[in-house]
């Protein structure tokens, strides 16, 4: 290492600062060295790519070096080493009091009116640009080093940028030239630079490289910032540089992450029958799980797999199959499998666990969610976790738990939200990529989404295709529109039009860069034996009265009946009519206004009553809303169904007759699906409540009307495509009576589609395709800011509305200052006096109930009812919650012009 100077020693990066999360003193000095840490993320950003980054990404960050490895990894461990150059200037010095004398007293003077003028990440790359073209780098390759330095805070700067003059007072002169060298000197030579510094001069990765790569750069420095595995050393100490590579040999234990998961080699070439066999215990797949293998055993670059098939053909198993070929063949070292709500992300976590047992798989596994720690099995999980070393299996990490981290473990189920994400103009959108680039990428019920999630979606594929990532859908069916969409997205560019007459089907389309530029998509078809006729029957709804008795009828010879109401307000109103009947025990109410508490118990519930090995209690009535629609594993006798789109229409079918049952009562031995929640029109469309028409629109609602009004039976799976194309196409469909209405839902329907797209493009990442530098993705930023992805506001960017508030509802106690639990089976009491035990506080976190945002004056109200004890306001879990107390004596708690109540069997109650 080149002669350090007594100034340069005395350069800081971290001074240690007591906050809430922060122990009272720190495990180390008081401050941390500049230089120190240079090495510390020049490390980290090595031990990364040694240990972390898969094949697949590493090939994508070595692409533009003639996929020279070693250059690579050099070159990655060089650009984190240098991440904190910026630090060595007047304007961050000036930031820490006692930092400043100790400088000026060794002649590094600081003029106070720079303090924290710029930003020191955007001086980072400053300085290194300049330095580098001074160099007689070319400026492409020097704005490349340049942006991922400045942008290692999540945020990249803006086009013209480098245009930008800087006051020489503020980036240093005099004797701060040479520390500025000093800095350099030590990223260089502690990360071996030299040998390839001449070579990098002229050579820019690809855009999607460079965002994947800027990712690497700042976890490098979150794990070089993390004290636990880098304690603070004052100042600089000879031999540090060796303490600094030794310490980094633990990165792994402090992220939590044990290994990345290994797909086993072999495993495209067991054969569909053994993999199934051996991985979920299925002797006989079916042909739509065996095409699956085959289509994933056969391609040799990545790209995005289509599967359409019918409910209850295995798709599940399916594409796990698909992923581990896939990954093996690809080198990709991770999964992600998201999911359309908490409930089916809750369900799949389990079953994605027990897929990996069966491989004896030995990594760090992540449920992804506003409220994923309160998941029995990943509480359980987070909660016995320790040392890497010290447990073998799967674990999960409390670090990946914090902000911004949570696609970073190697095995990730989560809501669709968390994909979404990446695909925003958002803060950390680098490493939200760099969680995605190493993994295969598995999303289900894709046709659930309106046009503005899936204009989020066509950019998050964009991406994910430029990055090499390979990406399986999984749908019953697909509009055709929307099906080439997507592939166009991936592929970046239009894609002849796909076949749409097979059915089930799987598509395929390489991703950019495969070497095939110009091939067609390939599709390839599968059967299945699982024919079942499903008889229709239209009940309008002329009175409170009338789906209740036809309920009462259906299940009066025994038998489970699932009732889906498309709002909360009548799914609870028809839940108090059947008790009234039917007796309390005989229904179930389902819906998404619960606490966390009773959510998770009615979740596991239904799954022990109606799940593959359920007990089945008969007579038994489930009233509930869209929460059960998808990915549930829950089989009923028979069906009822409020209106809907006919692609919603077919996942809830795929409810009833899943699994075989000997015993059926006669009057639902023949799958039957009752379709009400509308009322007859006079010469038009059917009249639909207003809470149908908000979520869904009159035009798909009356298209599917007019298309279930011809047909008295469903001959299933070849109903699907054929009605899901006539109620998405264009063809008129109706009696000539209802056209002229028809015509202006089409009109006004496709005005929505446009506005949420445009909508939707506003709060995006520009294309790949569009962005010559990093600079371009940030220019229109949604947000940028401190806000993550568990808070509201940035959940209404994902699933478009307005923000809705969280609260922790619980009941004034009997005495002053205490507040009662509201959950079934609690009854527990704490002091908003003190901060509770720590079973108190799961206690409370399991109290939390998100309100609807339909409501602005509701949600106004609440935000000023509600408020924050300043006993739990130094609490790391409970320091943001608010609390909204309902009376003690069980009258509702008026919220403005509304009416609030809450019981464990109907859940949260507005009226």
């Amino acid at each position: 290492m080149s002669q350090l100077s007594d100034v340069d020693r005395l350069l800081w990066a971290k001074t240690w600062r007591r906050n809430r999360w922060a122990p009272d003193t720190p495990p180390g000095a008081l401050w941390h060295s500049l230089i120190a840490h240079v090495w510390d993320s020049g490390h980290a950003g090595g031990w990364l790519w040694d240990h972390f980054l898969s094949l697949r990404v590493r090939r994508l960050l070595a692409a533009d070096l003639a996929e020279d490895s070693e250059s690579a990894r050099v070159r990655l461990a060089w650009l984190a080493a240098l991440h904190d150059l910026g630090k060595a200037t007047p304007s961050f010095a000036s930031l820490d009091p006692g930092r400043r004398a100790e400088l000026a007293a060794a002649g590094l003077t600081v003029d106070l009116s720079v303090r924290g003028s710029l930003p020191h990440s955007w001086l980072s790359g400053r300085l290194m640009f300049d330095r580098l073209c001074a160099e007689g780098w070319d400026g492409e390759a020097a704005e490349f080093v340049a942006l991922t330095l400045a942008g290692h805070h999540g945020v990249f700067p803006r086009v013209g940028w480098l245009d930008e003059g800087i006051r020489a007072k503020r980036r240093g002169t005099g004797a701060w030239l040479p520390a500025q060298d000093a800095v350099h000197r030590a990223a260089v030579e502690g990360s071996g630079a030299e040998l390839f510094l001449e070579r990098w001069c002229r050579s820019v990765p690809s855009v999607p490289a460079q965002l994947v790569q800027a990712g690497a750069v700042t976890l490098a420095d979150w794990l070089a910032s993390n004290e636990n595995l880098f304690p603070y050393e004052g100042r600089l100490t000879d031999g540090y540089m060796r303490t600094s590579a030794s310490r980094v040999l633990r990165a792994g234990e402090v992220m939590g992450v044990r290994a990345a998961w290994k797909p086993d080699a072999e495993c495209a070439r067991l054969g569909a029958r053994a993999l199934y066999r051996s991985r979920f215990g299925i002797a006989e797949p079916r042909s739509v799980q065996e095409a699956i293998c085959k289509v994933a055993c056969s391609v040799r670059s990545p790209g995005l797999l289509i599967l359409e098939a019918p409910m209850g053909e295995g798709k599940t198993e399916g594409a796990l199959a698909a992923v581990e070929v896939l990954a093996a063949r690809l080198g990709a070292n991770g999964v992600f499998f998201g999911l359309p709500t908490q409930a089916t992300a809750n369900q799949m976590f389990g079953r994605v666990v027990k897929w990996l047992e069966r491989q004896g798989a030995d990594t760090t596994v992540a449920l992804a969610h506003g409220k994923a720690a309160r998941q029995e099995d990943y509480r359980a999980l987070l909660s016995s976790a320790v040392g890497v070393d010290e447990c073998t299996g799967m674990i999960a990490s409390q670090w990946v738990q914090g902000r911004y981290r949570a696609l970073l473990a190697p095995v990730v189920v989560a809501t669709v939200d968390q994909l979404l994400l990446a695909g925003l103009a958002s803060r950390y959108v680098s490493v939200r990529m760099l969680g995605l680039a190493g993994k295969v990428v598995v999303l289900d019920e894709v046709h659930a989404y309106d046009a503005y999630m899936s204009g989020l979606l066509k950019r998050v594929l964009e991406w994910l295709g430029a990055c090499g990532v390979p990406v399986v859908l999984l749908s019953a069916t697909l509009p055709a529109r929307q099906r080439q969409e997507l592939l166009d997205a991936y592929a970046g560019r239009q894609l002849a039009l796909v076949d749409d007459e097979m059915y089930p089907r799987l598509t395929w389309a390489d991703a950019p860069g495969s070497g095939r530029p110009n091939s067609a998509p390939q599709v390839t078809a599968a059967t299945t034996d699982r024919g079942l006729g499903v008889q229709v029957e239209m009940l309008p709804e002329p009175d409170v009265t009338a789906v209740a008795e036809r309920a009462v009828e259906m299940v009066s010879e025994g038998g489970s009946l699932l009732v889906i109401r498309n709002t909360v307000d009548r799914a609870q109103k028809l839940a108090a009519q059947l008790r009234g009947v039917l007796g309390e025990d005989a229904v179930t109410l389902m819906h998404a206004r619960y606490t966390v508490a009773d959510r998770r118990r009615l979740e596991t519930r239904l799954i022990e009553r109606f799940g593959p090995a359920g007990t089945r209690p008969v007579p038994h009535v489930v009233v509930a809303t869209q929460v059960v629609e998808q990915s549930l594993d829950v089989s009923f006798d028979g069906l009822i169904s409020d209106l809907c789109p006919i692609d919603l229409l077919f996942q809830r079918i795929g409810r009833m007759h899943r699994h075989p049952v000997a015993d059926r009562p006669r009057m639902l031995a023949q799958a039957r699906v009752v379709v009400t929640g509308y009322q007859v029109g006079v010469d038009a469309p059917p009249s639909v409540p207003a809470g149908s028409r908000t979520v869904y629109g009159d035009h798909l609602l009356w298209r599917t009307a007019a298309v279930l009004l011809e047909r008295g039976v469903l001959e299933m799976p070849g109903a699907i495509p054929e009605l899901v194309n006539r109620v998405y196409g264009e063809e008129g469909l109706g009696p000539d009576s209802w056209q002229e209405r028809l015509a202006e839902a089409a009109r006004q329907d496709e005005e929505d589609r446009d506005r949420m797209a445009t909508l939707a493009a506003q709060v995006t990442l520009p294309s790949p395709r569009d962005v010559e530098t990093l600079a371009d993705l940030h220019k229109d930023a949604a947000f940028s800011g401190e806000d993550d992805d568990g808070t509201a506001q940035v959940q209404a960017l994902v699933r478009l509305g307005k923000p809705s508030l969280e609260v922790i509802l619980m009941r004034e106690g009997a005495t002053a200052g205490a507040a009662a639990s509201v959950s079934a089976g609690e009854g527990s009491v704490v002091s908003l006096g003190s901060l509770p035990d720590p079973e108190g506080v799961e206690m409370v976190l399991d109290q939390a109930i998100r309100l609807p945002g339909w409501s602005q004056e509701l949600t106004d109200a609440a935000g000023a009812a509600s408020f924050t004890p300043e006993a739990w306001r130094d609490s790391a879990w409970l320091g943001s919650a608010r609390v909204l107390l309902l009376p003690a004596d069980g009258r509702p708690l008026r919220l403005g012009r509304k009416r609030v109540t809450y019981c464990s069997q109907d859940g949260l109650q507005i009226v």
